[in-house]
Formats: structure tokens, sequence, C-alpha cells
């Protein structure tokens, strides 16, 4: 899946691209606004907000439904859900309002905008992971020790979970994960415990009421498979075995129901 890792913060290989190709515009524009005024910088600032506006309503109006049931988690914006599209558009419209206003901004924000996008693009080369590889043998067991082949789970769409009991944030996500797991019926999901042993995941799973069935990975080679860079991380598998899109850490149920889908469309 890549990843890029920025200190303690780890982001997935689909956002970082756009994170780093924000950052190099607003650096950019800085830089320029020392010699032509703050008026680019105040072009960059303003549309990459809308840009970050648009693409988080693109999302929660596609997924309305998921969202009217619990309001809040609109704010919840580090749990994933944007639209490139909407962004995109949202960065246009106010882009368009301010150079519309200023002309003479065109040319350094045509500039600012090649820098960031050769940001973006070795942001992408970067942070992309072996992420097409199919899973293959791995030894990994059920709770009670059977073993268990990932390589059996090919031929149906599946979502893997990877996830630690002592991870805050896969605490937070796994009661709506379980939920979610459980009224499924044509995508499977495994919950794939990463370095732990069957103790410590009975106690947790007991201790919050959970109900899964847990798939042991002492080891941590799923982690390493897909270059996974934190926990948790969730992955959306095509019915042939390969990766079709990840998402590093916290996921929100509306980002999770909308990666279901997808893959269920890819595989019909």
């Amino acid at each position: 899946m890549g990843g890029f890792a920025l200190g303690p913060f780890v982001f997935s290989a689909d956002r970082a691209p756009f994170l780093a190709a924000l950052l190099v515009l607003l650096v950019a524009t800085a830089i320029i606004a020392r010699r032509r005024g703050p008026a680019i910088a105040n072009w960059a600032g303003a549309a990459a907000l809308g840009a970050a506006l648009a693409a988080r309503l693109g999302f929660v109006l596609g997924n309305l439904d998921v969202y009217l049931a619990d309001p809040v988690s609109i704010l919840a914006f580090w749990q994933g859900g944007f639209s490139p599209a909407w962004g995109a558009a949202g960065f246009a419209a106010v882009s368009a309002w301010h150079l519309w206003r200023r002309p003479d901004l065109v040319g350094p924000a045509i500039v600012s905008l090649v820098f960031a996008f050769v940001g973006w693009n070795v942001t992408h080369q970067l942070a992309r992971g072996m992420d097409t590889t199919p899973l293959g043998d791995m030894a990994l067991a059920t709770l009670s020790g059977d073993p268990v082949s990932p390589a059996d789970w090919e031929g149906r769409p599946v979502v893997i979970n990877l996830w630690a009991s002592w991870c805050p944030p896969c605490r937070r996500e796994m009661p709506m994960m379980a939920e979610v797991a459980a009224g499924l019926t044509d995508v499977d999901m495994y919950f794939v415990n990463q370095g732990e042993g069957p103790e410590a995941v009975r106690r947790y799973l007991s201790r919050e009421d959970i109900v899964i069935a847990p798939v042991m990975d002492p080891g941590s080679q799923m982690m390493r498979h897909f270059a996974a860079m934190g926990l948790p991380a969730t992955l959306f598998i095509g019915a042939d075995g390969r990766l079709r899109a990840a998402h590093m850490g916290e996921i929100s149920r509306a980002h999770l129901l909308a990666g279901i889908r997808d893959l269920k469309e890819s595989h019909q």
C-alpha cells in the first residue's frame, strides 16, 4: 500500500501526494509573496481551503445517509472521505474568482502550480508500495491455532483490517467495523491482528464484548507485505487477490462503506 511518514504522522499513499502538493504550493507562493506582495499567498491559501471544503462536502453528500445517522462524524476529517473531483472544482472556482480580480497573478500562480505538481508526482512515486502483489502464502492462524491461508480468500472481494489491541485508533474503529462486517454478504472482511498473542486478543475481545473471528499474524507478515507504515490499516482487495485501495489510520463508517461499494462494483 505504500505510505509516507512525516515525523509521527503517517499518511497513506493516496493522501500523501495531495498533502505534499498543498505544502509545496503554500511554500512557493510564500516565497513569491516576498517580492510580489501577499496577494499570491492569499490566493493559494483560499484556493487550498476551498478545495479541502469542497472535497469533504462532495464526499459527505455522496454518503449522506450514513452521515445523517451520525452528523458529528462529518467533522472527523482525519478518518478520510474526500472527493477529488469536488476538490478540483472547489480549487478551480476559488482560483477563478481570485485571478479574475487580479489578472497579474496568473503568471505566478501557474509557476506555483507547476512546482506543486512536481511535489505531487515525486511524493506519489515515493509513496507507492508493492501494492498489487497477491497475498500468497503466509503462516497465519485462527485464534484457536488452526492454520489460515490468505490464498484461499481469492475469488471474492475482501476487506482486511490490520490491527492490534494496544493501538488506540484500532480500538476506536473496531466496534463499528465489527458491526459492518456482521452485515456483509458478498464481501468478506478479515481482522488480521499484528504481532500479538492469542491471550491478549482474547482479553481485549472479551473486555470490549466484540464479536469477530480474528486472524493471528504474530510475525506481522501482512504489514511487511503491503508496506503498511502503521496501524490500523484497512485494505480493499479485489477477487483476483490484488489491492485496489487502502486507508491508513482510523477509518470512518462512510469511508469504509464507500470502499466496500467500490469493491462490489469492480467485481460485477
